[in-house]
C-alpha cells in the first residue's frame, strides 16, 4: 500500500479546497394583505376606505378599493394586524388580529352592509395557513414553538422539522432526494450559502430568531441555484414596547447517561470518559423603539466556552500500535446580531442588521477526513479558529417601498467577511504518514488561512393591475453577487513524510528502501473570483373566482475564473415555473394545486479551486525516496489545474419536478396537507479522471445524459400545522419517499474514472478499473430514508400563579442504506474508489425513534417581568440505535455491518437546564 500516499496527497489537495470552502439571494422578508369589499350579495363596494394598521408598530396605510371592490397591501412585516374598511351609508369592520408571514399572502374579504345609523362590527381576522398565492411546500418553524422544544440551539436543527428532509449530524440535510449541498440558506433575505461547498457557511445566535421558512416544493421564479430546500431565517425586530430576554443554560457530561454495549470488533467498551464540569452558556437580548411608530432596534448577544466530551487518537484492530491518546476541544463561541427598522413613512420601510459568529478552538482530524487515514497522536490533529473576522462578518441595509396602491419595490446590499484558520494542534512537526499501521504522526494536517468574501446586491418590483378583468400581480427582480476564494494552505514546514513506522516515543521514523519524503513548492496565495448575475419575471393572477396561477421563469448566469486568470465557468440557464391553483370553494380554504418547476443547481467555486487551480494547494512537489542512506529526489510532480483542459460548455444539472398537493385548513388555526413530488436530475456533473503518460492526472468536468448518471426522487407527504392558540400548538409531517440512482457527488464521483488502466480488488484479483468502479452503482442512495415521522408540539397549562408548557418531540426513521465494499487500487495511483459486492443500498440500517422532552415554567411575580426554568431531556428512553453508516465496517468479511465507533450511534439520554428572564 506504498503508493497509498499518492490517494493522500491527492484527497489532501481535495480537502484544502473543501476546507478553504467551510466559511460563507433573493427572498422577501415581507408580507401582503389583499382581498375584496363586499356587499351582502356578493358584488365589490368601489370606492371604500380601506385601513391597516400594525397592532405592534403602531403604523397604517390607507388604500381606496377598486372598482371591484379590490384592495392589496404590499411589504408589510410579519406580525398581526387590524383591518378596518369604512363607507358612508355602510357599517364600518373591523377585523382585528390578521397575522401577517412573510413570504405569504393574507386573503381577507370584508363584508359591509347598510346602516341607517353609525355602527361598527369587530370580528377576529385571519390567518394564512395555506395560500393560494403560494402553495410551495413550505414549513414555517416559529420561535413561540422553536423556544419551547427540546432542540439544538441553532437554526439548522429547525430545519429538521420540514417534511422530505433527511437530517444530517453535519447540519447540511439531503432534501427531496437533493445532495446535501443543494440547498440555500438565506438570513434575513442574504444569501450565506458556502458558494465553494454548497453547505451552510454562517451560523446564527438562536436568540434573535423569529421564524425559520424551509421551501422544499413547488419554490416560485423568485428563488433560484438550489434543487433542495430554500432556508429563510426571519430574525426578530424591535416594536412600540420595550422587551428583553436573559438566560443562562447549564450542561454537564457528568448528568448524562453513558454509552451501552461493547465494541463487537476490538471487544472494548463503548462507555466513555465523562467530563464532570459545568458549561454555562449565556445570552442576552433587548429591543424597542427610539422613536415610537417610526424607529425600532433589536440586539442579541450569546457566549460560552464548551470543552467536548474527551476524544481519543487512533487506536484498534487495524491500528494496533496507535497511542489512542485522550485529547479534548474547547470551543470559545461569540454570537451577536443589531438591527434597526425605520418606518419613514407608512409606505417606505428602511432597516440595516448586522451579526458575528466567530467560534475558536475546534480540534480536527483532518487526515482522516483527507483519505480515512487518522492521527495516532495529539500531535498530528490540525487546531481550526472559524469566522473570526475581527468582529463583524455580515452587514446588509434594505428598503422597501409602496407608490401607490399600484406599484412597490424592495432593494437589498450585503457584504460578508469570514475566515478560517488552521495551524497544529500541539507543536509544529512535519507530518509522518506510518506505512506499518495507515497512521499519521508528529505534524498536523494545515498550516494556514482561507478567507471567503462576498458582495451582494437585490431588486425586486411589483406591478399590481387588472387586466382583462382579472388582478394581476407582475413582479420582475434581479439578485448580483460578487465573491472571492482565498486559500494559503501548507503542511508544517511544507513537507511530509511516508515511512515503514514511526516511534512515538523516541519521536523518530523507522526507515527502508522505497519510503518517501515530499518537499513542496514554496506556498502561494490562491484566489479565484466569481460573479452570479439572477434575473426573474413573473406573473400571479386570478381567473374568475376559482382559479390562481403562478407563470414565471429566471436566467441565471455564472461566471468563474481561476487564480490565474483564466475563464472556467461562463453559464446561462432558464428555468421555467408554473403553478395552477383551484380553490375548490372560492373561499381560500380549500386548495387543489398541480405545479412543474425547472431547478438549476450552482455550480460550486470548488471546481475553480480544485480542478483548475494553478496556484495549488498542498499539490505541487519534489519526490525523494530513500536508498538506506539517505533521501534521493526522483520526480517532480506538478498537479497544478492550469493544466486540466477547460470545459468551456460545462453547465449546471437540472432537475424537472411535478408536485401536485391538497390543502385544507380547519378553523382559524390549522391546516393539513396530501402532497406528491417526482423529481429527476438531468445532465449530471461529473469528472472524468484518466492517466497521462507522465503521471498526471486529467480531470475533465462535463455534463452526462441520464443513460449514463441518474439521480430520482419519488415521494408522499402529509402534514398537520397548528399554530399557537386555546393554550397548544404543534408541527406533525409523515414522509413515504425512495430516492435512487447511482450518482451522488456534487462533481467527482468515481464512474468513468481511469478507463484502459488495471485495478486491485481483493478477494476479486485485477480487472479493468472502469469495470470495477462502475459495478452495481446503481440503487438507493445513501441518504434514502423510506420513512420519515416527525412531531413537534407544545401545550400550556395556565396555572394561577405559573403557567407550564410540555414540549414532547418524536422522531421515528427507515435506516440509512449500505452495502459491502472494498477499495480498489491502481499500481501506480493507489487507491482510487470503492468496488461495491452487492447492489447499492442492499442493507439497511434498523429503524429508529428518538423522543425528546422539555418542561417550562414561568412565574410573572410583578408586572411584565416574567421568570422562568426550563429542563430539557434529549432521548428520553435512551435508545442507542446505530444511526449512521460513517463508521460502519463495510468490507465483506465476518464483521461486516458492525459499528467502529461511538459516531455511529444515537446520543445517549442528556439533560439541560435554563434559567430565564424576560419582559
Amino acid at each position: 500500500m506504498r503508493n497509498r500516499f499518492r490517494v493522500g496527497v491527492v484527497a489532501l489537495g481535495v480537502v484544502a479546497v473543501g476546507l478553504a470552502s467551510l466559511l460563507f439571494a433573493d427572498g422577501t422578508l415581507l408580507g401582503t394583505i389583499s382581498g375584496h369589499v363586499l356587499e351582502q350579495s356578493g358584488g365589490g363596494i368601489p370606492g371604500a376606505k380601506v385601513e391597516v394598521i400594525s397592532a405592534e408598530k403602531g403604523f397604517r396605510r390607507t388604500q381606496t378599493a377598486d372598482s371591484t371592490g379590490s384592495f392589496t397591501f404590499p411589504l408589510l412585516q410579519p406580525g398581526p394586524y387590524t383591518v378596518r374598511a369604512s363607507l358612508s351609508g355602510f357599517q364600518t369592520v373591523e377585523m382585528t388580529n390578521n397575522i401577517v408571514a412573510a413570504d405569504r399572502t393574507t386573503a381577507i374579504d370584508i363584508t359591509m352592509r347598510l346602516a341607517t345609523a353609525a355602527e361598527e362590527l369587530t370580528v377576529i381576522g385571519e390567518v394564512p395557513l395555506v395560500d393560494k398565492t403560494n402553495t410551495s411546500a413550505t414549513t414555517t418553524v416559529r420561535s413561540t414553538l422553536a423556544q419551547k422544544l427540546a432542540i439544538g440551539r441553532n437554526y439548522q436543527s429547525l430545519i429538521s422539522n420540514a417534511s422530505g428532509v433527511t437530517n444530517n449530524s453535519d447540519g447540511n440535510p439531503n432534501v427531496h432526494g437533493a445532495l446535501n449541498s443543494n440547498n440555500q440558506y438565506l438570513i434575513d433575505g442574504v444569501d450565506t450559502t458556502d458558494v465553494t461547498t454548497g453547505t451552510f457557511g454562517q451560523n446564527f445566535n438562536y436568540e434573535a430568531i423569529e421564524e425559520v421558512v424551509v421551501s422544499t416544493a413547488g419554490i416560485s421564479a423568485e428563488y433560484g441555484r438550489a434543487q433542495g430546500a430554500i432556508v429563510n431565517v426571519i430574525t426578530k425586530s424591535g416594536t412600540n414596547d420595550f422587551s428583553g430576554s436573559a438566560k443562562t443554560i447549564v450542561t454537564n457530561d457528568k448528568w448524562n447517561e453513558d454509552n451501552k454495549g461493547i465494541n463487537p470488533i476490538t471487544g472494548d467498551r463503548w462507555n466513555r470518559q465523562k467530563l464532570d464540569k459545568d458549561v454555562w452558556r449565556f445570552a442576552l437580548t433587548f429591543g424597542g423603539p427610539f422613536w415610537k411608530d417610526h424607529l425600532w432596534f433589536f440586539g442579541a448577544y450569546e457566549w460560552a466556552d464548551v470543552p467536548s466530551p474527551f476524544m481519543t487518537t487512533a487506536r484498534s484492530v487495524e491500528h494496533p500500535t496507535g497511542t489512542g491518546e485522550t485529547y479534548q476541544q474547547v470551543t470559545d463561541v461569540k454570537l451577536w446580531d443589531a438591527k434597526i427598522t425605520f418606518q419613514a413613512t407608512p409606505s417606505h420601510l428602511f432597516s440595516a442588521a448586522a451579526n458575528s459568529d466567530p467560534i475558536t478552538g475546534f480540534v480536527r482530524d483532518y487526515w482522516e477526513l483527507a483519505a480515512g487515514l487518522p492521527s495516532a497522536e495529539r500531535e498530528a490533529l490540525t487546531l481550526q479558529n472559524q469566522n473570526d473576522c475581527g468582529g463583524l462578518c455580515v452587514w446588509q441595509a434594505r428598503w422597501s417601498g409602496v407608490f401607490g396602491s399600484h406599484l412597490s419595490g424592495e432593494a437589498l446590499y450585503a457584504e460578508q467577511d469570514g475566515d478560517i484558520f488552521v495551524s497544529p494542534f500541539e507543536g509544529r512537526g512535519s507530518p509522518y504518514f506510518s506505512f506499518t499501521d495507515e497512521l499519521y504522526y508528529n505534524g498536523a494536517t494545515f498550516d494556514g488561512f482561507v478567507e471567503r468574501p462576498r458582495k451582494q446586491a437585490n431588486l425586486a418590483l411589483n406591478l399590481y393591475t387588472q387586466l382583462f378583468g382579472n388582478s394581476h400581480n407582475f413582479k420582475a427582480g434581479t439578485d448580483y453577487q460578487d465573491l472571492e476564494s482565498v486559500a494559503s494552505l501548507a503542511h508544517p514546514n511544507n513537507e511530509s513524510f511516508f515511512v515503514t513506522g514511526y516511534d512515538p516515543v523516541a519521536r523518530q521514523p523507522i526507515l527502508s528502501r522505497g519510503d518517501f519524503h515530499l518537499v513542496f513548492t514554496e506556498p502561494r496565495t490562491s484566489v479565484s473570483t466569481g460573479r452570479i448575475l439572477g434575473v426573474y419575471v413573473l406573473d400571479k393572477f386570478e381567473t374568475g373566482k376559482n382559479l390562481f396561477f403562478n407563470f414565471g421563469f429566471r436566467l441565471d448566469n455564472q461566471q468563474s475564473e481561476s487564480d490565474i486568470g483564466n475563464t472556467v465557468i461562463d453559464s446561462t440557464t432558464v428555468s421555467p415555473r408554473v403553478t395552477g391553483v383551484y380553490d375548490v370553494f372560492g373561499n381560500g380554504k380549500t386548495l387543489f394545486s398541480v405545479a412543474f418547476g425547472s431547478y438549476y443547481q450552482f455550480l460550486i467555486q470548488d471546481i475553480t479551486d480544485s480542478v483548475y487551480a494553478g496556484v495549488s494547494q498542498i499539490a505541487n512537489y519534489d519526490l525523494y525516496e530513500w536508498n538506506g542512506t539517505q533521501f534521493d529526489l526522483v520526480d517532480q510532480v506538478r498537479m497544478g489545474g492550469n493544466l486540466q483542459p477547460v470545459n468551456k460548455d460545462l453547465k449546471p444539472s437540472h432537475l424537472d419536478e411535478i408536485n401536485v398537493s391538497v390543502q385544507q385548513q380547519l378553523g382559524n388555526t390549522m391546516a393539513i396537507g396530501l402532497r406528491g413530488i417526482y423529481r429527476k436530475w438531468n445532465d449530471l456533473v461529473d469528472d472524468r479522471k484518466t492517466l497521462a503518460a507522465d503521471g498526471t492526472v486529467i480531470r475533465t468536468p462535463r455534463n452526462f445524459s441520464e443513460d449514463e448518471l441518474a439521480r430520482y426522487y419519488k415521494g408522499f407527504e402529509l402534514t398537520f400545522d397548528k399554530r399557537l392558540s386555546r393554550n397548544w400548538q404543534a408541527s406533525i409531517n409523515y414522509t413515504l419517499s425512495r430516492s435512487e440512482g447511482n450518482q451522488a457527488s456534487s462533481y467527482s464521483s468515481q464512474i468513468f474514472d481511469f478507463a484502459g488502466l488495471d485495478c486491485v480488488v481483493t478477494e476479486i484479483g485485477a480487472i479493468p478499473c472502469s469495470t470495477a468502479l462502475d459495478n452495481n452503482l446503481y440503487g438507493y442512495l445513501p441518504y434514502d430514508r423510506t420513512h420519515i415521522f416527525q412531531a413537534f408540539t407544545a401545550f400550556v397549562f395556565p396555572l394561577r400563579w405559573v403557567s407550564i408548557t410540555a414540549a414532547p418531540s418524536f422522531l421515528w426513521q427507515s435506516g440509512l442504506p449500505y452495502q459491502p465494499q472494498r477499495a480498489v487500487a491502481n499500481s501506480r495511483l493507489g487507491v482510487v474508489g470503492t468496488y461495491l459486492f452487492e447492489k447499492r443500498g442492499s442493507h439497511r440500517l434498523p429503524n429508529a425513534y428518538q423522543l425528546d422532552f422539555a418542561l417550562e415554567a414561568v412565574f410573572k411575580p410583578w408586572g411584565p417581568i416574567e421568570l422562568g426554568v426550563k429542563g430539557e431531556v434529549f432521548n428520553v428512553t435512551n435508545q442507542q440505535q446505530i444511526v449512521s453508516t460513517a463508521g460502519l465496517r463495510l468490507t465483506p468479511d465476518a464483521n461486516f455491518g458492525m459499528p467502529t465507533s461511538l459516531g455511529d450511534f444515537q446520543a445517549p439520554r442528556s439533560y439541560r437546564f435554563t434559567g430565564l428572564v424576560r419582559f
